[in-house]
């Protein structure tokens, strides 16, 4: 409650302060793997992103994922559930945007969650410009988590799939591939035609 009555400066440095002296969970190798990917294929994203499904934005490393974003104009966080602080709820299926409106759509671990995936796909699809990217992180191998609203694995031939009507793949990348076709997460790269 009482951060909410702090100015904006001093919420940006209790953010550091937070993300530097937490104690720090271990991190697991497919999110060390994931971030790495994400800071390779994100510095030269500019415009408008939009965030889906962001939760506290920290890439459990010390470092918020708007930071992986540094030529971007405006970096908009959504969730779907209240308490995360993010700039707008919002469900994936109908998000409260104006089509071709949004420059980069970083989409990590939420189709999962969506009982029509194939919806939240069209709107994002929908919200993107011509040439946009689409940045998509989709499990394979991971545990049930956030039960019973967890519905889909996805596979590599299914992601391109999914993608091919409106997209082209720039990178489609193996997470944690402990065992050989069998990788914990996938990340895509892909800019819509």
């Amino acid at each position: 409650m009482i951060r909410k009555m702090l100015p904006t400066p001093m919420k940006k440095i209790l953010r550091r302060v937070r993300a530097l002296w937490m104690p720090r969970r271990r991190v697991s190798r497919e999110r060390r793997e994931s971030n790495r990917w994400l800071a390779q294929h994100t510095p030269a994203i500019s415009g408008r992103v939009l965030s889906i499904g962001s939760g506290d934005d920290y890439d459990r490393e010390g470092k918020r994922y708007r930071d992986y974003f540094p030529n971007c104009s405006a970096y908009i966080t959504s969730e779907v559930t209240m308490g995360f602080g993010t700039s707008m709820l919002a469900d994936i299926r109908c998000m409260p945007f104006a089509k071709g409106s949004i420059d980069c759509i970083f989409c990590s671990g939420v189709l999962e969650h969506v009982d029509d995936w194939q919806s939240g796909l069209r709107e994002m699809t929908y919200l993107l410009k011509q040439g946009g990217i689409l940045l998509l992180g989709l499990p394979f191998r991971q545990p049930i988590h956030m039960a019973p609203y967890d519905y889909w694995r996805f596979t590599e031939y299914g992601i391109r799939y999914m993608l091919q009507q409106d997209y082209d793949i720039l990178d489609l990348a193996n997470i944690n591939v402990n065992q050989q076709n069998f990788p914990a997460t996938y990340w895509v790269k892909a800019s819509k035609r």
